[in-house]
């Protein structure tokens, strides 16, 4: 989402490159990205980020020039499609049973048309579906018909002749299987891979039970060649094993350009959902600035246990009494935090929520926090509180009305969209993004 913010195709193509490069740095010819799917009121928070917004324009453009920079460094794209898929949308609202019928309803959906695009331009390339249709009880009744449009839409419709991987296991809802079963079952369904389970001896008795049952079985036999024969021409076509395995020189490990086109891609996508400049600009120093951020996991191993830490750090350079204090969704706010509002002259409060299960939590922080405030403010004497929010990941955190904050973007919580934030949210830089349609 960062990108589509940024509204540059040209860096969304430079960033495809430029992780390109990094992947065949480390021998890596395949990746699974970018996401083809819409943002949606049902997009999980943790999701939202890795979309390029809810304009199917937008998803399009963007998500074919990310494809082409991966292209240009030998990088095969697998774009991934997670669920609410306008497939099951559709089947959430009407229930015929005619496939032709469904296709069609389907085909006129907005979500089609990032997908629609993709097979077009890239019909022998790989496509991943991030969720099965098991993981959806209410449509337990219409699953066959659901994997049969799904199918359909994809080889006829669109002609896309390319291999199509799961994620995740397509199991008969009800059914109690083990992993081994798995990739046997999700190749039942229609597609043509899976990702084997991690334990080496799962992997080694799901590849006994696919022999068994192309010697048992004529169908499974008939299924396993045809995915066979796909993805062996999706190798042949895309993926070289020799150029992956092939040694590296310690050099090519070593990109030095990607230390200055990262920044300036974040700095493009900060986006500004107040019109005001930022209320920091013009405190003083010596000011006693509290920053309260939510606990998260971190998004790599070789991150602070803090995720936010860059944040305190870049604030810090400037704000020398700096006051950096997390909370939690599920705690809220406690009174270890409430001394802390007293002498602050400045509030940040960064939002980045990872579940659509905390959304109400998070939305009793913010009342608390705006709580403490206006009592605070309240007081005989005492100067209004400058007050300003980030959002670090999901653009709706900030649908909501904060009256009296000045609220800014940047979609994500790594070190690079961080510093850039720091940068508008100081008034040393003017917010340039667009928040994605």
């Amino acid at each position: 989402m960062s990108l589509a913010a940024g509204h540059s195709i040209e860096t969304t193509f430079q960033t495809g490159r430029a992780v390109g490069k990094e992947l065949a740095s480390i021998g890596l010819n395949w990746v699974f990205a970018p996401t083809l799917d819409l943002l949606s009121d049902s997009t999980e928070p943790l999701d939202a980020s890795q979309t390029f917004g809810s304009n199917p324009a937008i998803v399009r453009h963007h998500a074919s020039a990310l494809i082409q920079g991966l292209a240009a460094e030998g990088i095969s794209a697998c774009p991934n499609i997670h669920p609410p898929w306008p497939l099951l949308e559709v089947f959430r609202s009407q229930s015929s049973t005619e496939l032709a019928e469904n296709v069609e309803e389907v085909s006129q959906t907005p979500a089609f048309a990032p997908l629609a695009s993709f097979c077009a331009s890239h019909p022998h390339d790989s496509l991943q579906f991030g969720e099965a249709v098991h993981d959806f009880p209410e449509l337990a009744a219409t699953a066959d018909a659901i994997r049969a449009t799904r199918n359909s839409i994809l080889r006829d419709r669109c002609r896309y002749q390319g291999p199509t991987v799961s994620s995740v296991a397509e199991a008969p809802e009800g059914a109690t299987v083990c992993d081994k079963h798995l990739p046997f079952l999700t190749m039942l369904s229609g597609l043509n891979m899976i990702k084997l389970p991690k334990d080496p001896e799962a992997q080694l008795e799901s590849i006994k039970i696919l022999e068994a049952a192309v010697m048992s079985c004529p169908l499974s036999a008939r299924l396993v060649r045809e995915s066979g024969a796909c993805v062996a021409k999706f190798k042949t076509q895309f993926l070289s094993w020799a150029k992956a395995l092939s040694p590296r020189q310690p050099e090519s490990l070593v990109l030095p350009n990607h230390h200055i086109f990262i920044p300036q891609a974040y700095r493009a996508s900060i986006t500004a959902v107040s019109n005001s400049p930022s209320p920091l600009r013009g405190l003083a120093p010596a000011s006693i600035l509290l920053l309260l951020t939510p606990s998260v996991p971190r998004k790599y191993p070789n991150s602070p246990s803090d995720p936010f830490e860059p944040l305190g750090r870049a604030l810090s350079t400037s704000f020398s009494r700096l006051r950096h204090v997390p909370y939690t969704l599920s705690a809220g706010l406690t009174e270890i935090h409430r001394p802390f509002f007293q002498r602050a002259a400045a509030i940040i409060l960064v939002l980045c929520n990872i579940s659509s299960a905390l959304i109400e939590s998070q939305d009793e922080v913010v009342s608390a926090v705006q709580a403490i405030l206006r009592a605070r403010d309240a007081m005989p004497g005492q100067p209004r509180t400058r007050k300003v929010v980030i959002g670090a990941g999901d653009p709706r955190d900030l649908r909501d009305d904060f009256p009296g904050w000045w609220g800014v973007c940047c979609y994500d919580y790594s070190r690079g969209a961080l510093e850039a934030v720091t940068e508008v949210v100081l008034g040393q830089r003017e917010a340039t993004g667009v928040l994605p349609a």
